[in-house]
């Protein structure tokens, strides 16, 4: 595997450092043994696989005063592996091209805070590179303190990703496998939380998929596993000097 170096550049813009980077990569990968070598009592493959080959190029851009961070990047797949339908490894003999494009936008104003990211991406065979063509997170909070000691965080997050041929699981083989019967997603999952940090201790109380019934019934990670019913979730980490 090779890598092509990064390339940064930085300039001025009304007073603030305006961060702009290019990058790229170039990764020559030899296949896993079991890829090409298999057996058990539920599948036999025997395979002659050759190298995966990727190329990516892209760049970002950093706003650090509006809290703006913006990537843009385009790959090329050739030699894809993948499991079909049936559950089998498969090469993909051609390249396949993916763009992706993100915004991540942070706002704040005094306790309140909402950080947001967006990715579009698009794969030019979804057959062989299954993605959804949008995915969301957002994190709307209030940051404060209690009697100058006690940090809080007290907010709700949401993750949601559009409607796609999401990969299955196939137990018997512990992989994902590219399937075209059930399309996954178009539902938002939302957690409330609390995150507090008390000197050495961090500790925090959690309301996960709080929309459970209010927002669809649809709710799958992927075909035939659905997503964790609602439940309250805490913990506690503590931070001991050596």
């Amino acid at each position: 595997m090779s890598g092509l170096r990064n390339i940064s550049t930085r300039f001025r813009l009304l007073g603030d450092t305006v961060s702009v980077k290019a990058y790229g990569l170039f990764a020559n990968e030899a296949v896993p043994y079991l890829l090409n070598n298999y057996s058990s009592n539920y599948f036999v493959w025997k395979n002659d696989f050759g190298k995966t080959r990727r190329f990516r190029i892209g760049g970002e851009l950093i706003v650090p005063q509006t809290g703006t961070l913006i990537n843009v990047g385009v790959e090329n797949v050739q030699n894809n592996i993948y499991f079909n339908d049936l559950s089998l490894p498969v090469q993909h003999g051609g390249s396949v091209q993916v763009l992706s494009a993100s915004l991540s936008q942070n706002f704040h104003v005094g306790i309140l805070n909402w950080n947001n990211k967006i990715t579009y991406q698009t794969s030019s065979d979804q057959s062989v590179l299954p993605l959804p063509k949008l995915a969301v997170y957002s994190n709307l909070f209030l940051r404060f303190r209690v009697a100058r000691v006690l940090y809080v965080d007290l907010g709700v997050d949401c993750d949601y990703y559009a409607k796609y041929y999401a990969p299955g699981f196939q137990p018997a083989t512990m992989a994902f496998y590219n399937q075209t019967d059930v399309k996954i997603g178009n539902y938002p999952f939302m957690n409330l939380y609390a995150n507090m940090k008390l000197k050495r201790a961090r500790f925090y109380v959690m309301m996960s998929h709080i929309n459970q019934g209010l927002t669809g019934k649809n709710y799958f990670a992927m075909p035939n596993y659905p997503m964790n019913p609602r439940r309250f979730q805490m913990g506690v980490s503590v931070d001991f000097a050596n």
